[in-house]
């Protein structure tokens, strides 16, 4: 039987995926990469086990990745 993660590995999954993202973002300038950065930041703004810090900023700055 497959072990189901935790929601804390969640976040850190989800927080590895957005920086994996943003890097290549920064080398391809790539808009849908900009989406997906957007989306990512939404989750984790959303996320009720991520830090405050990280829902904050991730709510601050995700509609930045849009434009």
């Amino acid at each position: 039987m497959p072990l189901k993660p935790s929601n804390g590995s969640r976040v850190e999954t989800i927080t590895a995926a957005l920086l994996y993202l943003m890097t290549h973002y920064a080398r391809t300038g790539c808009p849908r990469l900009a989406l997906c950065v957007s989306r990512h930041m939404q989750c984790l703004a959303l996320h009720p086990d991520a830090a405050g810090v990280v829902r904050d900023i991730c709510a601050s700055l995700h509609g930045t990745w849009t434009e």
